[in-house]
This record gives C-alpha cells, structure tokens and sequence, in this order.
C-alpha cells in the first residue's frame, strides 16, 4: 500500500472518530426531556444516581465510570437473556478431509459475566473469556490453543488478548504467489500445460499414482510446525470508540517440503489393468519449482517475531454477534531482524465493518458487511502471505477457506496485496431456553469477493473472484457462536463447521 493510501485511510479513520465522539453523550449535558414511560425497568433503565451506586459497589473508579457513559449498550431484549455470572460452553469438533483424515476434538468456553447491576455487564459481552482447543486428524493435522480474552481487566480502561497456539499442518496448501496464483488450476507435468475449471477434477488427476509408484499428489501442498505466542494490550478511549491497540507475535515455522515424500494418493488401473497402492512417491512440488525459480522467501522456514501498532473505532453494540454499529481498523505488524525475526517486512492492512438492523421493530435481521485490504512490504515470506491482520484476531488461510472467501479452498489466491469483501444476512428466526441455556439459530445467506494482486495499482485491472451460499449459526447463550456454512464457486465447494461469525 503506498504511503499516501495508508496516510489517507487513517485521516479518515480519525476523521470518523471524531465525528463519532462528537456524536457521543457526554457527562453533564442535558438531553432533551422525553415523556415517563408508563413503567421502567430499574434494571434496563437505572437511573444516574443508583448507577454511580452500583459502579462504587463493584469498585469501579470514575475515570472508568465516565468512559462507560460514552459506550453503546445492549438493547433491552439482549440485556434481559444475558446470562449472569460464570457458565462453560463448549463443542465436540469432527471433520473429514480426504488428504488430512478423519478430525476430531472439541473447544471448551469458559466465561464469566458479572451481575446485572455490574454497569459493565450491558456495555461489555463479557468480564472475561478463556478457552481451550484440543484438535487432531487421523493423518496428522493438529491446532491446539489456549485462549484468554479480558476487557476493562481489574476494572481498568485495558483489555487484554492473549493466546498460546500449537499447529501442525501436514497437508498446507500452496497454490503459488502473486497475481499468478489468480489463474485456473493446472499444471504441466508431461510436456504440455492443462487448466482444469472445478478442483475435483484437478484434484483427481494430480491424486493417480503412475506404474513407478509416483504421484503428484503433494504438488500443492506442504508441511509446517508453527508454535505461537500472542499477547495484544488495547486501552479504551472514549468509552471503547476509540481502542489504540499494541502487541508482540513470537513464533516459529518449521517449513518440510514434501517432494520424494511417501503420500497418500488413490488407487489407480494402468493401461495393462495392474491397480496402484493407494500411496506413493510425490513428485516435484509447485513449492520446489516456485523456490527453484527464485519466485519466494521463506522456503526453509525460521522465526516470525511481529511488533504491532494500530487502532479501532468501534460502535458495535455487542462484540460477538452485533445488531447494530460499525469497526474501521488501521493496523501496522512489522517483522524484523533486530528481534530475532527471519525477514524485514511490514504488513499494512484496513478493514470497515458495518451492522445495520433496518427492520428493528419487526424482524430480528441484521445486514453484516466487511471490506478489508492488506499491504506486504519487504521481504515477505510465503508462508505468512495469506494473512491479514485485525485489532480482534490475525486471519489466515487468505484467500480462500473459512474466514475469507468460502466457496474456495484455503489459501487458495495468495499475493502481497490482498482486498476482500463479504456480506451476509444474519435472520434470528426463533429463540429458546433448554436447562438454563439459552439458544438462537440464525440463517444466514452471503456473498464474498476477493483478489490478490501484486501491485497497489494492479486493483483496478486484477482478476476478482466471488462465492456465495447459505449458514446456519446459532447463538449459545449470546457470546458463542457455533457456526455452519455451505458456500460455492465456480471453482469449487465447502463446507465449514466452527465457532464464532466470519467478521
């Protein structure tokens, strides 16, 4: 992203947070004086003096007291169905992949609310969040996480984020770099270049084993170790409309390719009727020719140390499944040499998002959108080309995959710059209460589009793919979302099963 793009997104950011703090109540200046309801609800409408009380009584300071009056709060129906206190949710997780195998685990929420009373509880989605991920497949894969998530932390301004992570992934993707990773899958193994449309069939053909016992199997994939620390500290500005952002990424890639490498592959009848194993030897990889041709960094692997600066303006009015409100974020990650880190480089990246609800009254339905773009500058290595960044978490598997454009496989088009979009129609249909928990499905229709391309100015010239299909989320107790997604393209179709909204 060139300098002047950057400079200027981030005016505008600070531009709207003026705006928006402008637009905000401020302590001590009277609005207009509306008639007495014929009843309030002391608990959805306290009044000034009960709530200065109550913030003495959980030993709120009023530094903090005084930014809580600036801060957007759940409606009255979401107030009422928040569940107080401390509770567990949690989630068995199973999947199947042909290449990665049978998957299986489970994620366990803890989180703890407060009381009613608390005048956190209806400005917060929650005092504090901790889980714990334990995920592996039958040939290998693993993602374990610990994950602790405190805002307004001992009753500060400061919230913290904090995760431990260990992935093992022994069938990563790689669909090449750059604006050339935009073309139609294909590959030229015999002399003679061919393009496939859909993925099954590209899929099927590189997956025969010829009389030799080779395949290309692998040509598309890779295999990494990534152990991770993270730890992010934000301070609340304005009630949480503006949230400056500082943190530190330490981890470390441990980088295999899988050429010459025994894979799996599938059983195949040669031209004399002899049937192949369903293993063999994989033959070059697209990883081997694009490191062979000088096209990438990072081919050995090696530390990934990121320093990170950035800032939100937020006025969402409830983090993990908003009704209403809008996020802009502007984020630096720099990796550098001087601490310890493999490659000098810099990721520049912006998002909006927005939550409008324009039938409040009569239907629980809310339109969801984000526009997101990323900038790599320097030495960049492949293996961290697929991220973007965000104030709330690092997506990766971009794009493509669950957190980006769905209907294509993860890291499916990669460059140094990166723009997607998605939009969603989030419907609660229904709510309801089993033993305490309370539930609310969601059918969600949307539609992504994305490119990846290798210059700023390549934006308007680049290639742009888009999918589409339908979800099913479901709130558990509010602040969990379980998610399940069927998306299409041309190319291709998944299916997701996860937690939490994609944005």
């Amino acid at each position: 992203m060139s300098r002047k793009i950057l400079s200027s997104l981030i005016l505008l950011g600070f531009f709207t947070a003026t705006i928006t703090v402008q637009a905000a109540p401020r302590k001590g200046k009277a609005a207009p004086k509306a008639p007495a309801p014929a009843k309030v609800e002391p608990a959805t409408a306290a009044p000034a003096a009960a709530e200065t009380l109550d913030a003495k009584k959980h030993g709120l300071s009023e530094e903090l007291v005084e930014s809580l009056n600036r801060k957007r709060m759940l409606n009255d129906k979401d107030f009422e169905k928040k569940k107080t206190g401390g509770f567990f949710t949690g989630l068995p997780l199973i999947n199947s992949d042909p290449n990665t195998g049978l998957g299986y685990g489970a994620r366990v929420f803890y989180f703890y609310n407060g009381q009613k009373d608390d005048p956190l509880f209806r400005r917060t989605p929650y005092r504090t969040q901790l889980y714990a991920q334990f995920f592996q497949t039958t040939l290998g894969y693993q993602y374990h996480e610990i994950n602790l998530d405190a805002p307004y932390i001992g009753n500060s301004l400061y919230r913290l984020r904090t995760a431990l992570v260990f992935e093992k992934n022994t069938w990563a993707n790689y669909y090449g770099s750059g604006s050339r990773s935009m073309n139609a899958l294909g590959h030229d193994f015999s002399g003679g270049a061919k393009t496939y449309d859909k993925y099954v069939d590209y899929n099927n053909e590189l997956r025969k084993v010829d009389g030799n016992k080779f395949t290309n199997s692998a040509y598309n994939h890779y295999s990494y170790e990534r152990p991770a620390l993270v730890a992010m500290i934000e301070r609340d500005l304005f009630g949480g409309i503006v949230r400056p952002q500082f943190g530190v990424q330490v981890s470390k890639y441990n980088i295999n390719d899988l050429m010459n490498r025994e894979v799996q592959a599938d059983k195949t009848t040669l031209a004399d009727g002899t049937v192949t194993a369903d293993k063999g030897i994989n033959n070059q990889t697209l990883l081997t020719q694009y490191n062979q041709a000088g096209l990438i960094n990072g081919y050995n692997g090696g530390f990934h140390n990121v320093l990170r600066a950035g800032f939100a303006i937020d006025t969402r009015d409830y983090e993990p499944n908003p009704n209403k409100g809008q996020m802009f974020e502007a984020i630096v990650d720099v990796s550098n040499k001087g601490y310890g880190s493999e490659f000098n480089f810099a990721r520049y990246t912006v998002a909006e998002k927005f939550f409008i609800s324009p039938f409040e009254k009569l239907v629980d339905l809310v339109i969801a959108g984000r526009a997101a773009y990323t900038q790599a500058v320097g030495d960049v290595p492949f293996y961290t080309l697929n991220q973007f960044s965000s104030t709330e978490r690092t997506y990766q598997s971009a794009l493509g995959g669950l957190r980006s454009l769905r209907g294509y496989k993860e890291n499916r088009f990669v460059a140094n710059n990166i723009a997607v979009a998605n939009l969603e129609l989030r419907w609660t249909m229904f709510d309801f209460t089993v033993l305490g928990q309370h539930f609310a499905p969601m059918l969600i229709p949307f539609f992504d589009i994305g490119s990846a391309f290798d210059q700023p100015k390549d934006i308007s010239t680049s290639t742009w793919r888009y999918a589409y299909g339908a979800g099913l989320r479901i709130a558990w107790n509010q602040a969990t979302i379980i998610m399940v997604d069927y998306a299409m393209s041309k190319e291709d179709t998944n299916m997701f099963i996860n937690f939490s909204h994609i944005f």
